[in-house]
């Protein structure tokens, strides 16, 4: 294997906040995924964005989470350990960069697809969706397809 081949990519260098994490996935990507609604949330470590699928009183939301964080520290502060079947993290490669992804099953099912973007940051975008509704295959496709949706608009910043 070649030295290029095996260089990392540069490290992603766009920055999001609370105000522009929904900017993300541009309106035209949001109706592509099915999104009646995008809202923004920040804590310490995190900016997220989350584009509904569902009405806000629906028993079974669906829809997309969109984090960027700034640190490992602040993305393992995030897991709760309340999935109820996760599986083990599959790794990949998305764009060339190291990526991991991890279907999750019980009530709720999702895909989630988190990417290195050097530096320390990292991107985690997370298809959710009531259990049964979406196959397998369809949750990692969409997951996959909208971290590269997301991952570009960052390169873009």
């Amino acid at each position: 294997m070649s030295a290029a081949a095996d260089a990392a990519p540069p490290s992603v260098t766009g920055s999001v906040d609370e105000t522009s994490v929904c900017e993300l996935l541009s309106e035209s990507q949001q109706e592509d995924i099915g999104s009646a609604k995008a809202t923004p949330d920040a804590a310490d470590g995190y900016v997220s964005c989350y584009y509904s699928m569902t009405l806000d009183d629906d028993p079974d939301p669906s829809g997309y989470e969109v984090t960027v964080f700034d640190s490992a520290k602040a993305l393992r502060e995030t897991a709760d350990g309340t999935d109820v079947m996760p599986t083990k993290a599959l790794p990949l490669r998305l764009d060339g960069r190291g990526a991991a992804e991890q279907i999750t099953y019980g009530d709720q099912w999702s895909g989630a697809v988190t990417v290195d973007l050097g530096s320390g940051r990292y991107l985690y975008v997370e298809k959710y969706a009531k259990g049964h509704t979406v196959s397998e295959k369809e949750l990692s496709q969409q997951a996959r397809g909208t971290a590269k949706k997301a991952l570009d608009s960052l390169l873009a910043r």
